[in-house]
């Protein structure tokens, strides 16, 4: 190809001196002849053309030469130039076909392969060298091959031909003998009444794959639409239901006929409900377990649970929006009636409550309002340090029976006016086990019998009965523990007057991080110092 390049180029660039050398070459014959004609002895003078005015016609003769001459060159010139871009253009379409990932296959009018590239290789396993020349009938399985053959027959009769300039989806067979789902696109081109046809192949298993399990998926997604016991809809911007399920329409009481292309504003109870809480999801892009009064066909109110979120296109605005709905009506019902049954049980508890309470002060006189006083102390303890409603509720009625276990201890060790004996303060420290015994197979929605048996817990282990330390005991027998001390020497007893509410802060404060628990201890003296606890709140 360098060769043919070359010659036509050598060649332009000489037409110049070839066209000078023609000149002179006229001339000289131009001279011989008209001395000889005109028998002309001098023969320079015939040369040169001197007084007989042949030099111009020369001249013009010779400029002649060179402006054909240069023609001829600048035409060479362009043709090779052009010819040039054409084998560039050439070796860059053999090129590309090469690199494609395609497979790029030509056949001629008699179905042979002449043209195949190194993707073509890939997908079919034959190799160029054994491919070209053979008929492209090797690469149709055997089903396909009279069909094929025939399309063929129908292109060249200018019959049918439909198949050029469109893409179709068939299979191919490779050397190995397996078969692979393929894209072709055929184009034809006719150059000397002879039509070569092209074919870009590409294989589709991978596509294929994807479009089955997406299939799956929309499956899937179909029967998880329809089989779901929850509502499912589906509304557009403008608020247009476009798509309900089977649970939809049983919970809002609707045909689908009657449900498709309505404003999802019917299924709402208060107009302004549907304002606020399409407001929350356009700007949180999703709601979950939204709570709201729907209504079914009827204007029957009902409690429904909306989870939604908003469907949007590739640009970012609002399509749509798709929802779950689930009726909560039943559920809601009886939840209020657990509420209303646990409400009447708790007052029925802490009736009984009380009237243990009150069989302990019976026993001893002495303590009467003891404990009543210790469970207010706890019950704003708790609230100050910050425990939960469900814990205080708790702590309350354990300080109101903290001193159940009494009721088996005598009376007349209770009552006695002066110091008790050794034996005589044993007996006495029973009391946490014996109330603990009394209370433990109770199911209380609290662990009271464990506060009652610990309310004489020390955090440094020095207490009774079981003599725990520091977070082994409840935070909640720790706030009992300062309030039955506090009350204790606050208090009348029968062995000594009150000893004072001073008194009392003193003991904590004193031992406030060694027996008692120091973060307790703080929120009781701030109780009493700075917010003014009286027991006769």
């Amino acid at each position: 190809m360098k060769e043919n390049l070359e010659r036509p180029k050598s060649f332009a660039e000489s037409m110049i001196l070839v066209s000078v050398g023609l000149g002179l070459l006229y001339w000289l014959i131009d001279t011989i002849l008209h001395a000889v004609l005109a028998n002309e002895p001098l023969f320079l003078n015939s040369l040169l053309g001197i007084g007989n005015g042949l030099v111009w016609q020369r001249l013009i003769v010779i400029g002649f030469f060179v402006i054909f001459g240069s023609h001829v060159q600048y035409n060479a010139i362009k043709r090779h130039e052009t010819e040039k871009r054409l084998y560039e253009t050439e070796d860059r379409y053999r090129d590309l076909v090469e690199v494609s990932t395609d497979a790029i296959i030509s056949t001629n009018e008699q179905m042979e392969v002449i043209q195949w590239n190194r993707a073509a290789s890939d997908l079919f396993g034959y190799p160029k060298e054994l491919i070209v020349g053979k008929s492209v009938d090797i690469l149709i399985p055997y089903k396909f091959k009279e069909e094929h053959r025939a399309a063929f027959r129908r292109f060249l009769a200018a019959d049918d031909p439909h198949m050029v300039g469109k893409t179709i989806e068939i299979e191919g067979l490779r050397k190995d003998g397996g078969v692979r789902p393929i894209e072709l696109s055929l184009s034809a081109i006719k150059k000397d009444g002879e039509w070569t046809f092209i074919s870009i192949i590409r294989e589709t298993t991978e596509r294929r794959k994807a479009l089955e399990a997406l299939r799956e998926s929309e499956e899937r997604y179909r029967n998880l639409f329809e089989d779901s016991k929850d509502a499912v809809m589906i509304w557009t911007s403008e608020y247009k239901i476009l798509g309900v399920n089977q649970a939809a329409l049983e919970i809002f009481g609707y045909e689908i006929s009657e449900m498709i292309g309505s404003d999802i504003s019917e299924v709402y109870f208060d107009p302004l409900d549907l304002s606020k809480f399409q407001m929350i999801l356009n700007q949180e892009g999703s709601v979950r377990s939204y709570e709201l009064t729907l209504k079914k066909k009827g204007d029957i109110k009902i409690d429904c649970l909306l989870t939604a979120t908003v469907r949007r296109n590739r640009d970012g605005t609002i399509l749509g929006y798709q929802g779950i709905i689930r009726d909560v009506t039943e559920q809601k019902y009886n939840e209020n009636e657990l509420k209303r049954t646990l409400t009447t049980l708790r007052k029925a508890m802490g009736g009984a409550i009380q009237a243990a309470a009150v069989m302990v002060e019976t026993r001893d006189p002495y303590t009467a309002g003891h404990q009543r006083r210790v469970s207010s102390l706890s019950r704003t303890i708790g609230q100050e340090i910050g425990l939960s409603e469900e814990q205080v509720d708790g702590l309350r009625m354990a300080g109101m029976i903290h001193d159940l276990g009494k009721i088996a201890i005598p009376s007349d060790i209770l009552s006695k006016p002066s110091k008790l004996t050794e034996h005589e303060y044993g007996i006495i420290r029973t009391h946490p086990q014996l109330g603990y015994d009394i209370l433990k197979n109770i199911e209380f929605p609290w662990p009271i019998a464990r506060m009652v048996l610990e309310h004489h817990e020390k955090i440094d282990g020095s207490g009774y009965p079981q003599g725990l330390k520091e977070n082994d005991i409840l935070i909640e027998s720790r706030i009992l523990t300062v309030a039955d001390v506090v009350e204790a020497i606050a208090s009348h007893r029968p062995y000594r007057p009150a000893l004072g509410i001073d008194k009392a802060l003193e003991e904590i404060s004193k031992n406030r991080g060694v027996l008692y628990d120091p973060a307790v201890v703080d929120v009781c003296l701030r109780l009493f110092e700075e917010k003014g606890f009286t027991f006769d709140q």
